[in-house]
């Protein structure tokens, strides 16, 4: 199932919820105590949390199946040709490879030897182009296509100590190449 789709059904119901709040709220001319959920007036909203509560929660687990997404990024970028481990430590990233071809799919491997951090890209112009987090015994993977050459810069986005401002290593991206 398609995350964006999962998205638009919860905005809906998300809409539809909050629009039935308002209209009970707007036709409510008095308040009703807590002790009458015996009314019918009552009953019905007490349904409509439950039911709704329950298709909100039903979709949100439905969409666990797809995290993190990987094959999303697999359908918009291609299959990765090129994998980059990084390693994140306190203050540092270490890259398998720092220059890279731009037109190819890029799979990030990272993980951490000490605490949390963020791997996030930012290309010349200072604009944020993925991310992702960071988390010792564990790897997570970013997919990437770079659309154009250039020095990209990689920085930590979750506080990690001290030395979190010095945690930026530059990515230099290249013009790809024809075979």
């Amino acid at each position: 199932m398609n995350p964006h789709l999962v998205l638009a059904a919860l905005l809906a119901l998300g809409t539809i919820w909050t629009a039935a709040w308002a209209t009970i709220l707007v036709r409510s001319k008095r308040a009703i105590p807590l002790d009458s959920l015996e009314r019918s007036e009552s009953r019905v909203r007490v349904g409509l949390l439950i039911a709704f509560g329950a298709v909100g929660i039903a979709l949100f687990v439905l969409s666990f199946r797809w995290l993190p997404y990987r094959d999303t990024r697999v359908a918009e970028f291609g299959a990765p040709k090129i994998d980059v481990k990084v390693v994140g430590v306190q203050w540092g990233w270490s890259l398998s490879r720092d220059r890279l071809p731009a037109g190819v799919p890029i799979e990030f491997a990272v993980n951490s030897v000490d605490v949390n951090h963020d791997f996030g890209i930012y290309d010349p112009e200072g604009t944020l182009l993925g991310q992702v987090q960071v988390m010792p015994g564990y790897t997570n993977r970013l997919i990437y296509v770079f659309r154009r050459p250039g020095t990209y810069t990689i920085r930590c986005l979750e506080y990690c100590g001290l030395g979190h401002h010095t945690m930026i290593i530059p990515l230099t991206v290249t013009a790809a190449t024809t075979k």
